[in-house]
């Protein structure tokens, strides 16, 4: 007998599509669920395996013990949770799992995490790198600002209230991980972003917006101090709330060649949020 059907032998495998427990993780691809019931869905092997690393645990968990056993990867997975002993683990079929799922072809295993509940972090002796995401709509563009923004050595991320919710479905899966181990701070206003970037340590006239005609490039800040970037809609620009913080710090632009209008969010924020990276880099290895 596999080790599942050894440690699920008292419980049924789920196989309707209308099952509770199905249509319970189905209804997380929905803002009000999410916010209800404070869970958001998780897919795939490694996405969950990333929040068992971080130290979370799922709410509830359906998996596919043929699917996952194809792999190394699954295979361990599927021992480590069921070493957790979580009493809201069920085997389900294939039908099933995709029914509970977001995605056309789930990896096996499908799970709800709780909302991760994150303390502002204090104010330290070395320089603090932090991410505003004003009015960011697309979930694949706020998922990769946000797998950039770890990448990159961000220590936190905002998001404003006209942002994309960040337990959207779309979001977690281009993020890979990402709100497992970075602290993100979601729909705050204006108010209350300053207020803890301060907390931070970052001074208001330390916020640098991004912006096409403008003069100051962003290889020409000094990313070695402490700072904020605010990447904003791409069609829309900053709002207002945005432009007017940003008028205590700074405007800056990616100097590009003539008849390119601008770049997608998340490209501008990976190119500058690596010259960050890259200058921080030197004063490690100047020191």
């Amino acid at each position: 007998m596999s080790l599942a059907l050894y440690l699920f032998a008292n419980k049924e495998m789920i196989d309707s599509p209308s099952n509770p427990v199905v249509k319970s993780l189905r209804a997380l691809t929905e803002a009000k669920a999410r916010r209800s019931n404070r869970q958001f869905l998780v897919e795939g092997v490694r996405a969950v395996e990333d929040g068992l690393s971080a130290g979370f645990k799922p709410v509830t968990c359906l998996f596919n013990s043929e699917l996952l056993s194809r792999t190394e990867r699954g295979t361990a997975l599927m021992r480590r949770l069921t070493r957790l002993s979580l009493p809201s683990m069920y085997e389900a079929s294939e039908r099933a799992l995709e029914a509970a799922s977001d995605t056309m072809h789930p990896q096996g295993i499908v799970a709800a995490f709780p909302f991760l509940e994150w303390a502002v972090p204090a104010a330290t002796k070395s320089a603090p790198l932090c991410l505003v995401c004003d009015d960011i709509r697309d979930p694949g563009n706020l998922g990769t600002l946000l797998r950039t923004a770890e990448a990159a050595g961000v220590h936190a991320v905002w998001t404003t209230p006209g942002t994309v919710d960040t337990y959207n479905p779309k979001v977690v899966r281009a993020a890979m991980g990402t709100h497992f181990r970075l602290p993100i701070f979601a729909e705050r206003t204006w108010d209350m972003i300053e207020r803890e970037l301060n907390d931070v340590g970052i001074a208001s006239d330390r916020l640098f917006c991004t912006e096409t005609h403008v003069n100051l490039a962003y290889d020409a800040v000094e990313w070695k101090l402490p700072a904020a970037l605010v990447i904003s809609n791409e069609a829309h620009g900053l709002t207002s709330q945005a432009r007017y913080a940003c008028e205590r710090g700074a405007s800056i632009c990616i100097p590009m060649e003539a008849g390119t209008e601008s770049l997608n969010a998340a490209v501008a924020g990976a190119v500058i949020l690596f010259e960050a990276a890259r200058q921080r880099r030197q004063v490690t290895n100047d020191a």
